[in-house]
């Protein structure tokens, strides 16, 4: 799921890479993209001086469509693979380096910390499906926000279960997340049609009475797949 940016977008970046490259100097290591608007700066030191120098600069990176980038040394990320694992593999898997080396080669995580990253999301999405379901209180118009409001987390963690297996092939996070599913067990078609409220504001295919409990089966499913879930 290669990342992609419009020139204007790289140009921005590369602008972002020069003010940091003006504060921190030798110290950057690299900056990278890893979404059309968000990066990582790694730095081999960072100090409060470095902070409001480059705090002066945010304006400017937000009026060119650009998030704040996270900054972060070496270290800090080889010292923190078990504690944000998925994000961490997500940006090695998706990311442009815009200026500088970053600090990849012979990074490795484990499957272990992405198996009970997974677990967490999934067991974290069947709770709150469960809460929005009782709020919901059987009113098909709160029941479809319901679905619409879970379909990006759904999409996200779908993605985080396919790396399990090594899945991250996909030109287009529904197509990976569907892989997820399928890797899962899951009901695809179901899947997909959740997916799809994320970015239509068409009507449900079905009433959401009858997606529901099938949604519902299909969340404690993927909870319990990626509970038992080991490398083959």
């Amino acid at each position: 799921m290669p990342l992609i940016i419009t020139a204007a977008t790289r140009r921005a970046f590369d602008r972002l890479g020069d003010d940091l490259l003006r504060v921190l100097g030798s110290r950057l290591v690299a900056l990278v993209a890893s979404s059309e608007t968000g990066s990582v700066a790694f730095a081999s030191t960072i100090a409060p001086g470095d902070l409001d120098a480059l705090g002066a600069l945010v304006g400017s990176w937000h009026q060119d469509g650009l998030e704040t980038p996270l900054l972060l040394t070496p270290d800090e990320l080889r010292r923190s693979l078990d504690a944000f694992p998925l994000e961490y593999q997500s940006l090695l898997d998706r990311h442009i380096v815009i200026a500088g080396t970053p600090p990849f080669a012979g990074l490795n995580i484990h499957h272990v910390y992405l198996r009970q990253a997974c677990e967490i999301e999934a067991k974290g999405h069947l709770i709150h499906l469960r809460q929005a379901w009782l709020e919901a209180a059987g009113h098909d118009d709160r029941l479809t926000d319901v679905m619409a409001a879970s379909a990006v987390p759904l999409r996200t963690l779908l993605v985080n279960v396919a790396r399990l297996d090594g899945g991250n092939g996909a030109t287009q996070p529904d197509e990976a997340a569907l892989e997820g599913a399928r890797l899962a067990g899951l009901d695809v078609p179901l899947i997909g049609q959740i997916l799809a409220l994320a970015s239509t504001s068409d009507p449900v295919p079905d009433t959401p009475a009858r997606m529901m409990p099938p949604y519902l089966a299909a969340a404690e499913a993927l909870w319990a797949f990626v509970d038992r879930w080991q490398r083959p």
